[in-house]
């Protein structure tokens, strides 16, 4: 700011120096230069030669530049200065300037950012007569004018031009109406005369005084249509996004358009992104945010004017930080942009991976790899290396795995999400069972081992190695059904993406999950933290298989509530059918009949695939809507139904919607602490919510492209309407507090149904 009010002091004084003389002759004018110095002529137009009085007219001034000067609309942007004009007349009354959209100007190294006018610009105006007002008028125009190329040489022009009032009117002559007809087009008009609809997001509930922000503005055009919508496609105006927008000048806030995308989420719709600053000065003005927006349509280029709400609070005010989609680069278009978005994702991706070695799902097999560290505490640094190795081995595979799994489906025209894979029955039944078949391996009931045959005699250690990659594949399969702080923008973004960024985001998630236990293999010392192996051992042994069991009664009331009874009795028959088979081979493989054992386990394992195939769950098939029922008791919520929810808005309701499944945790776990809490419940029924639940336990299409609308590719999402139906809802973090969640709903309904009254 300091380098721009300088630069702007010192054109000011270099200008001054050297103004150029007013020239006042007639209808036209120009400034008399110096050498170097540019020519601003100006012409003063009126549409009419002869009107009556109280008829509107209209009267301009044609401003024409030389070569590389411009220039200012009435917001100069971050230097320079609008042109001030001054109309005089007998009766005369002239209306506020009707201002073309601008060019944006980006000097001093991209430093400095001005919008204004090259080559000939009109700045028109309606005009009128007062009543009684007769016979021939002088309509003169006084005109200070700022132009700049890197300087600034300030001018002035009087300009004048006799119009006749009387009993009839006339139009002046054809090339005049020509002008003004050239440039009223590029005058914005209110979006609702052009069918399209803005909508603006912040990434702050409240600007207060010297708080930064992010912005976007979207622009989209849709009408209903038979059971849908009907949306035109819309394009950016200017030649680029970042130059389509040009945003009027905010009292006490600061604002630098710098960027643009189109998002798969917004339907033919375009988003202009901004950063802003609010000033130290308590808030000033309505609380608007308004500009024009430059937008192609068919081939047509239109202006529109822009007045959207910008959120103004006083300082200390609560003010909630809120994710948007809207506020992100664009993943779709991620070759497109500069790599430090792409770098994001993956460091977002990363931490991610961190953070699911604290959600309970993955906390079994980590602390079996804690386990397995103090059985190899007596072995050297290369067995841990090894070990560490073939852990992280195990999870990037199973990542790599599922990120082409997911590119597979999205190829052959099948959208999925983060945990996509706990939506079907038979995936949640297999993986009980494999935990089913792990705890019994811890309870001792048979051993993960290959010493029946010469080759496990030579390498007896690769089969530890075999079974930390092993339990690399289980960490993973028992972590996508969780959601963690950092994850949802990365995967988000990872399936909007190309194949290839899929498969970095999905390996990124990988290499955090595996960091915690690859590092305390690779690092000497940390190993020795330890305790060393001991009868303890055994009974810690038999705990961890509690535990791992506990991850299986939690995948059956999973596949209970997603697929019935009875389904999950006929899943309960079949693990104890498994554990039946797997105690026989156990029994052979203790007295060392070989033969016997290895039949038997053959015998099991083909028991197992075919009883597996022949489980009456319903594999694959979406959740009818009957089957999902509307919320009953202390159920929070109606089904979710897109419909129901815009018709809640359209009533001016303030609605809450949030999106759950029965095998996110950290859904359940937000549930369970703030959406059933006593004061939450409270304050939906005073602010008079209206509630709808998503359940995304089985496929669900239509939860799944509202989760799309707003950049997520899975549960939870959370998301506050405050009352009536333009603004964009409050997007809540996908952990929740209940002073978090309470601040959202007085944000968005922050007085009772008995105030309202």
């Amino acid at each position: 700011m300091i380098r721009t009010l300088l630069a702007l002091a010192l054109s000011l004084l270099a200008g001054i120096a050297s103004a150029a003389p007013a020239v006042p002759d007639g209808a036209r004018g120009e400034t008399a230069p110096k050498d170097g110095e540019p020519r601003l002529a100006g012409r003063l137009l009126v549409d009419h030669t002869a009107v009556r009085a109280g008829e509107t007219f209209q009267v301009g001034l044609l401003l024409e530049m030389d070569r590389h000067w411009h220039v200012y609309w009435r917001n100069s942007g971050q230097s320079g200065a609008p042109p001030r004009l001054v109309w005089r007349g007998t009766g005369l009354d002239v209306g506020a300037i009707a201002w073309p959209f601008p060019e944006v100007f980006r000097e001093a190294d991209g430093f400095i950012t001005t919008y204004g006018y090259t080559g000939e610009v009109l700045l028109a105006s309606p005009a009128k007569f007062a009543p009684g007002t007769t016979g021939p008028v002088v309509i003169e125009l006084e005109a200070d004018v700022l132009v700049c190329e890197i300087q600034c040489i300030p001018g002035e022009l009087h300009l004048s031009r006799e119009v006749r009032v009387g009993a009839a009117s006339e139009f002046a002559p054809r090339d005049e109406h020509a002008v003004f007809a050239e440039f009223e087009p590029r005058v914005p008009r209110p979006a609702t005369e052009s069918g399209v609809e803005l909508e603006a997001a912040y990434s702050l509930s409240a600007i207060r005084p010297g708080d930064a922000f992010r912005a976007a503005l979207a622009a989209h055009a849709c009408t209903p249509k038979g059971d849908g919508m009907d949306c035109a496609e819309l394009e950016p105006g200017a030649a680029s996004l970042r130059d389509s927008f040009v945003p009027e000048r905010v009292d006490g806030v600061e604002l630098l358009v710098d960027g643009g995308r189109r998002p798969s989420f917004l339907q033919g719709g375009f988003l202009v992104t901004m950063d802003g600053t609010a000033s130290a000065d308590p808030p000033q003005g309505d609380g608007r945010l308004r500009g024009a927006l430059a937008l192609r349509r068919d081939g047509a280029t239109e202006y529109v004017e822009v007045d959207v709400p910008l959120p103004r609070a006083a300082a200390g005010a609560p003010s909630l930080a809120l994710e948007n989609p809207w506020l992100e680069p664009d993943p779709s278009q991620a070759a497109a942009l500069p790599a430090l978005p792409f770098a994001r994702a993956v460091l977002l991706a990363l931490l991610g991976g961190l953070v699911l070695n604290l959600m309970p799902c993955v906390l079994p097999v980590l602390a079996i790899k804690v386990f397995g560290l103090a059985e190899l505490a007596q072995h050297g640094r290369a067995e841990l290396a090894r070990h560490g190795l073939a852990y992280t081995a195990g999870v990037l595979a199973s990542m790599l795995a599922l990120a082409l799994v997911v590119a597979g489906l999205r190829a052959a025209g099948t959208s999925v999400g983060w945990g996509f894979q706990f939506q079907e029955p038979l995936f949640v039944a297999g993986i009980a069972a494999v935990l089913v078949v792990f705890a019994l391996s811890l309870f001792g009931v048979f051993e993960f081992r290959l010493d029946v045959t010469r080759l496990a005699e030579a390498s007896g250690r690769a089969v530890g190695a075999r079974r930390s990659f092993f339990e690399g594949l289980l960490a993973v399969v028992l972590a996508t059904p969780c959601s963690a702080p950092f994850l949802g923008t990365a995967i988000g973004f990872a399936f909007a993406s190309p194949t290839p960024t899929i498969v970095a985001i999905f390996l990124a998630v990988g290499a955090g999950l595996a960091l915690p236990f690859a590092l305390i293999c690779a690092v000497p010392g940390w190993a020795r933290l330890v305790p060393r192996s001991g009868p303890w051992m055994d009974s810690l042994r038999t705990l961890l298989g509690f535990a791992v069991l506990g991850s299986a009664v939690w995948l059956l009331w999973i596949l209970g509530r997603a697929a019935g009874a009875d389904a999950q009795t006929a899943v309960l028959a079949y693990l104890c059918a498994l554990a039946a088979g797997l105690v026989v081979f156990g029994a052979l493989q203790k007295s060392e009949r070989a033969g016997a054992a290895r039949l038997a386990l053959a015998a099991v394992a083909l028991l197992a695939l075919v009883g597996l195939r022949a489980l009456p769950l319903g594999a694959g098939e979406p959740a009818a809507a009957g089957h999902r029922e509307d919320g009953a008791g202390d159920e929070l919520g109606k089904r979710f139904s897109a419909a129901d929810v815009a018709a809640a808005r359209a009533r001016g309701a303030p609605v809450f919607v949030y999106f759950t499944a029965e095998w996110c945790l950290t859904c359940k776990v937000n549930e369970h602490v703030v959406l059933d809490d006593a004061r939450v419940r409270a304050q939906l029924a005073a602010g008079g919510f209206e509630t709808f639940k998503g359940d995304w336990t089985r496929r669900d299409d239509e939860i799944r492209k509202e989760l799309a609308r707003f950049g997520k590719a899975g549960v939870p999402l959370y998301l506050v309407y405050g009352p009536g139906t333009s603004d964009r809802p409050i997007v809540l973090p996908e952990l929740l507090t209940v002073e978090l969640f309470l601040n959202a709903l007085h944000e968005a309904a922050p007085t009772t149904k008995e105030d309202r009254t």
